[in-house]
């Protein structure tokens, strides 16, 4: 039995779902906006679980709660904690030697000015957690840094992330990552803006990465218990730079170039499990 928990059902839940009922693993489907979890008694699930929640929170809780009852999850607490926190993601990063961008964290709306003159223009601000692009805005110069700042306000955040501009081609790298293996390699082009989020308009392309930063990725995946993750990376001239973990990791823009691979490497995976 393998228990499948979401809160909303994408492309990558419906693939995965008929993924694995056509390799006939019983399925467990728990929809946990549906569902209490008890946390003074016993739990009425079977493990092992993937968890395939968009939000983040939910995400840790059940991981946390699941795993506090001796039940293996996929992705774990530790992997969700840290990849749903970009503030943890950084540190994380940093603390095991991988490059990542340089980064600062504030806490107040005069102090994140301040921050973005000492590091220098143009500077990126990022909400702490977040996904598909959402809020992340390139700070050109104090006035715009200003006006960001001060929406950010109103929507009560009291953190202010803030990574200094890479310069890179206009793509990046992502490595998703299923077990201790790279199931695919893409790049990630840029629409129209800067970003390069397939859900804001960027252009997918199949990666064939040479061997060092293949080794990069595989250093990150092994900071992370075995799982499935998405690991997204910079090109710069002093070699990949690391900057994000995706625990509910998208490929329906990666599969439009690998087919149904990384549907059926992660089926085979969880198959392991079960």
């Amino acid at each position: 039995m393998l228990t499948f928990i979401y809160d909303s059902i994408s492309w990558e839940e419906k693939e995965l779902i008929k993924g694995l009922q056509s390799e006939d693993v019983k399925l467990n489907l728990v929809n946990a906006k549906d569902n209490a979890l008890k946390l003074t008694g016993k739990l009425d699930f079977e493990g092992p679980a993937i968890i395939r929640c968009m939000s983040s929170r939910r995400s840790l809780y059940y991981s946390y709660i699941l795993e506090s009852h001796g039940i293996k999850t996929i992705n774990s607490f530790h992997t969700c904690n840290i990849a749903g926190n970009k503030v943890f993601t950084t540190s994380y990063l940093y603390k095991n030697g991988i490059k990542t961008p340089d980064t600062s964290v504030s806490f107040s709306h005069d102090n994140a000015l301040s921050t973005a003159d000492n590091m220098g223009y143009p500077v990126v601000f990022k909400p702490a957690s977040g996904s598909w692009g959402r809020m992340i805005s390139l700070l050109e110069n104090e006035n715009i840094a200003e006006t960001v700042f001060s929406m950010n306000d109103m929507v009560n955040e009291n953190s202010y992330y803030l990574q200094k501009y890479v310069k890179r081609p206009p793509r990046d790298v992502r490595a998703i990552v299923v077990g201790d293996n790279i199931s695919a390699t893409i790049y990630r082009y840029s629409g129209e803006g800067w970003k390069t989020n397939l859900a804001l308009g960027g252009k997918v392309e199949k990666a064939v990465l040479p061997e060092s930063q293949l080794e990069i990725l595989i250093k990150v995946a092994h900071l992370f218990d075995p799982g499935i993750i998405g690991i997204d990376a910079m090109e710069t001239d002093e070699g990949l730079v690391v900057h994000e973990i995706n625990s509910r990791v998208e490929f329906k823009g990666a599969s439009k170039v690998y087919g149904n691979k990384i549907v059926k490497d992660i089926v085979q995976y969880l198959k392991t499990l079960d």
